[in-house]
């Protein structure tokens, strides 16, 4: 494989997020449109190497892809590629579309105010008639976060999935006053939409009921498995189906779409049932009241916490909105399992002694809003943490979490109780594929080209490497991003062009409104600070006449240390005046720089600077 280029090397996560000041482009289906993130030119094929998509130059330009050529298959990933979530595929076929997946994205602390980021529905909004169906693999919010936000845009998109995660979505739905035309599925059901012939087969995941999809059309066969692993000891007795990937490989599998996310790592992803002994002694050892903290799908952790506690004598309580929903769902559908007079509503647990209760929580990544986050800021109304009380984090931990995730920890801690987590205990096992999963996957399926997904780019990367060792051709091998174009024609699959595919923000009730600008306004308010700046002139006779009066928010320093930059912004506005510029919006504008090269160089901040300039002479000359 080529050695990639310096600004290749740049990690998606770091370039996806934090260029955001760069421009990326605002969906034209869900507000006004921005000027779209440049990225790189497509490239062709290398000798011996992996195909790369786009490069990450800003500089360069999109490459438009050629008009559709009928009789092959077009698939464009509008998220999921290069970042972990808002995963979202796009297969066309001869003015036919299938939608596999859509997903959001959690914003980090470079996005003050953003409650979600969506897949750029821009690609689509004007074939919105063209989709046939979306497939859902499974109800991870990564994967169903976004699907009201696009059936605001057409609301009688038929949505195809299975029992948990067509619950999960009604839920969200419901929230959002939409009521979708659903079709259940389950494992080796067939179903045809359009000209897409479907095959679903069951694989394990951190979720119950997850699917791996299988799309046939005249122009060839792929399969895009969502997030899965191979779990010999799945809670629920369901496995990965590799009887059916070995029927479907045998088949002939043209384009294999794999989950990239644990790729990097050697070995095989331990049984959900190996934490076992984890959790019993965490809870054998625990001598006041435990809290478990865990994401809020996550039924099979759910489920272990439920009888370990059943098993101990303790009540348990699920507290957070989302853990209580979802797990109210996942009971009345047969998926968690309830021993009788086990859980108890919050309200009523105060009636029973610490030591007889787990509170079952959301916030394992840190959010300060979620239940734990709350809890260890002693702000939860019903949950306070003593001495002698055990928090376990059961769940993973997602790179780019772990400073929240640590700074709750410590504040645990600092509280006096005991806190169990990866760190100290087996008390978490993955939901993804590992290295050596992912080579049996391959050898199974034995596809002719491969397309690895769901990932940064590091794990798309080591995905590609792990299918060239089963026998890929490494030429068949797509290393694509959001936005990229592969067609699928005769057997092959290659990059053919790109579409803008930024970052759609929610902010409250907007959506696709915010600008990465706002956002960079938002951030250095965050940081810097916000100075404004009044003066008012007299353009007649060139003077300034009163000011400039500066004032200070969020800035360490005094008001008074500004005074000394009073005079010069008067002589740059009286020379500016009398040179012919008059105009109110080009005196701010010097005002501006003049006072932001003085604080760069003085102070060596960059706050947000509002200047005002009034003009005596036309407000005299409006009034006349």
């Amino acid at each position: 494989m080529a050695r990639k280029t310096q600004e290749e090397k740049t990690t998606s996560k770091s370039r996806n997020r934090q260029s955001a000041s760069k421009g990326r482009n605002r969906s034209a289906g869900a507000g006004k449109k921005g000027n779209g993130r440049s990225r790189g030119e497509s490239r062709g094929r290398r000798n011996g190497s992996m195909q790369r998509g786009k490069g990450t130059q800003v500089e360069q330009r999109l490459v438009a892809p050629p008009k559709y050529r009928k009789g092959s298959m077009r698939i464009v990933p509008l998220g999921g590629l290069g970042e972990i979530g808002r995963n979202m595929n796009v297969i066309e076929y001869n003015g036919h579309i299938l939608l596999i997946d859509c997903g959001v994205l959690f914003p980090e602390e470079e996005q003050p105010g953003v409650d979600l980021i969506l897949p750029d529905f821009s690609y689509i909004k004007d074939k919105l008639d063209q989709i046939d169906a979306l497939v859902l693999t499974h109800g991870h919010e990564d994967h169903i976060g976004g699907v009201p936000y696009l059936l605001k845009m057409r609301p009688d998109i038929p949505l195809i999935g299975s029992k948990l995660t067509l619950g999960f979505v009604d839920a969200k739905c419901e929230e959002h006053h939409l009521k979708p035309t659903e079709v259940e599925v389950k494992g080796r059901d067939k179903l045809k939409v359009g000209p897409f012939n479907l095959e679903f087969v069951s694989v394990t995941h951190s979720i119950p009921d997850a699917l791996a999809v299988s799309v046939r059309t005249p122009a060839g066969h792929i399969i895009d498995t969502g997030d899965m692993k191979i779990d010999p000891l799945p809670l629920d007795h369901r496995l990965t189906d590799l009887r059916e990937f070995g029927k479907l490989g045998e088949s002939g599998v043209d384009l294999l779409m794999a989950d990239s996310t644990n790729a990097e790592v050697p070995g095989y992803v331990k049984p959900e049932i190996s934490i076992s002994p984890a959790l019993d002694k965490a809870f054998a050892e625990a001598q006041r009241k435990i809290v478990v903290a865990s994401f809020s799908s996550h039924v099979h952790r759910v489920q272990q916490v439920v009888d370990t506690a059943h098993k101990y004598g303790r009540k348990v309580v699920f507290a957070g909105r989302s853990m209580v929903r979802n797990m109210s769902i996942a009971s009345d559908l047969g998926y968690l399992h309830l021993p009788e007079d086990t859980v108890v509503d919050l309200k009523d647990a105060h009636d029973i002694p610490d030591e007889k209760i787990v509170y079952m929580c959301t916030g394992s990544q840190g959010e300060p809003m979620a239940a734990l986050g709350r809890i260890a800021d002693g702000t939860h109304r019903d949950i306070t943490i003593n001495e002698f009380d055990t928090v376990i984090l059961a769940s993973s931990l997602i790179p780019g979490n772990e400073h929240g995730v640590y700074k709750v920890i410590n504040k645990l801690v600092r509280m006096g109780a005991k806190v169990v987590n990866r760190d100290n205990a087996a008390i978490h096992v993955s939901g993804h594929s590992d290295e050596g999963e992912l080579l049996h996957f391959y050898n199974i399926v034995q596809p002719k080209c491969a397309m690895p997904i769901h990932g940064e780019n590091r794990h798309l990367v080591a995905n590609g490497l792990i299918a060239v060792k089963t026998g890929v051709d490494p030429q068949n091998v797509v290393l694509a991003e959001d936005g990229d174009v592969v067609d699928l024609y005769h057997g092959k699959a290659a990059v053919v062009g790109s579409v803008p595919c930024g970052y759609v923000y929610v902010d409250g009730d907007s959506v696709g409104e915010l600008t990465d600008e706002e956002l960079e306004q938002r951030r250095i308010l965050g940081t810097e600070g916000f100075v404004s700046a009044f003066a008012v002139v007299d353009s007649e006779t060139g003077k300034v006449v009163s000011g400039p009066k500066v004032y200070l928010n969020a800035v360490a320093e005094d008001e008074r240390e500004f005074k000394s930059i009073n005079a010069q912004v008067v002589d740059q506005l009286e020379d500016a005046m009398a040179n012919g510029t008059t105009g109110t919006y080009q005196l701010q504008q010097l005002m501006r720089r003049t006072l932001g090269g003085w604080i760069s160089r003085k102070l060596h901040r960059r706050p947000m600077i509002v200047p005002v300039v009034a003009d005596v002479a036309t407000d005299v000359e409006k009034q006349d």
